[in-house]
């Protein structure tokens, strides 16, 4: 099947430090903790390594290697790091049609480092990335696609995702949207008009948080629908709803309100505690893979184009979900983004391994 990614490369560099090395402080009152880089010192890494990464990198290597002919599209420098990304789509048996450059950025690269567990804290100058334009898409960018996966778009460049959804409906494939939070904050209101071309909308627990209030200024709170809550599900974000600045709106209510816009699915991710989708049958709900972390980065890449590319297949929602964690749980395993996304026989016969361990949970609108 022929996909398109459209969204950022970078270039990562990835430094593993110790625990006992760099110190981390907790708050106690809140979920944020920091890592205190002291001002003059030279800090020992057990290792410190350079990979080729991004949102739209990362989702056309999945895409390749469940089996897809797929062709990132991406704004690069001139500089060596553009070579290394053209090296690695050679690497990867991708496309290098989807390449633009820019003499006047430096190819997206970011600083990421990793201790205690592994939940980096990433510096990150986008360059290149930055520099997408309405110009760039041009009529028939996506055509042959089945799939378009827009990973995060950077900065100035969000302001191109309404014409990249048009042309990936224009196209006939399958839109699979992955905005960011900077993209939710200062264009929320562009993105919902931007819906009626999007068949997966993809967002983690933050994203939908951010996007809530906009959605219910936005839209006629009376078409909100609901699902009957298993009594287990009391700590679940099912249960729990999405909460920002005291505004508060249930899970089911905020899903159903987005496919209101036209999106078949609503995604969204929550960590350790899995992953919800809303269809137009109900809400389903699909635990993580456990897995040794090594590193996060990535892990959400892995999860939004696994899903998204089985969809477009024709795969069913709890077989898409469960094969998403299973390589998702892969990439966590590596420090960097690449390196622990399966190849598509590989994923299959771990789905015949790990089925059993990843319950899906349905609950039905309630009529």
């Amino acid at each position: 099947m022929k996909t398109a990614t459209i969204g950022s490369a970078m270039i990562d560099i990835i430094t593993i430090v110790a625990d006992n090395d760099i110190e981390r402080i907790s708050m106690t009152n809140a979920h944020n903790s920091f890592l205190l880089l002291e001002q003059g010192r030279k800090i020992d890494a057990h290792n410190i390594s350079t990979h080729v990464g991004g949102g739209a990198i990362n989702a056309a290597v999945a895409l390749s290697r469940l089996g897809h002919d797929a062709t990132p599209h991406v704004k690069i420098g001139e500089d060596i790091e553009a070579e290394m990304v053209r090296q690695l789509l050679n690497r990867e048996n991708m496309s290098l049609d989807g390449l633009m450059t820019t003499d006047k950025a430096i190819t997206g690269c970011s600083v990421i480092i990793a201790s205690h567990d592994r939940n980096a804290s990433i510096f990150t100058a986008r360059g290149a990335n930055c520099r997408v334009t309405d110009d760039d898409v041009v009529e028939g960018l996506f055509d042959g696609a089945k799939l378009l996966h827009i990973a995060p778009m950077s900065n100035e460049s969000a302001e191109a995702f309404p014409m990249i959804c048009q042309r990936g409906r224009e196209s006939g494939a399958f839109v699979v949207a992955n905005p960011g939070e900077r993209q939710i904050n200062r264009r929320g209101t562009e993105f919902l008009e931007a819906c009626k071309d999007i068949d997966l909308i993809n967002i983690n627990r933050a994203e939908a948080e951010i996007l809530m209030p906009i959605v219910l200024e936005n839209m006629d709170a009376s078409k909100m629908r609901s699902t009957r809550v298993d009594p287990d599900a009391s700590k679940t974000l099912l249960s729990r709803g999405l909460i920002m600045d005291h505004v508060h709106c249930s899970l089911a209510g905020f899903m159903s309100l987005l496919m209101e816009l036209g999106p078949k699915y609503v995604l969204v991710t929550d960590g350790t505690g899995g992953s919800y989708l809303g269809c137009k049958d109900g809400l389903y709900h699909a635990p993580i893979k456990k897995a040794k972390v090594r590193g996060t980065a990535g892990a959400g890449d892995s999860f939004t184009s696994t899903f998204g590319a089985l969809l477009a297949e024709g795969l069913g929602e709890e077989k898409a979900l469960q094969m998403a964690a299973i390589n998702s749980s892969s990439v966590v395993e590596y420090v960097d983004t690449q390196s622990g996304l399966l190849m598509r026989e590989e994923l299959e016969k771990r789905l015949e391994e790990f089925a059993k361990d990843l319950p899906v949970g349905f609950w039905p609108w309630v009529d």
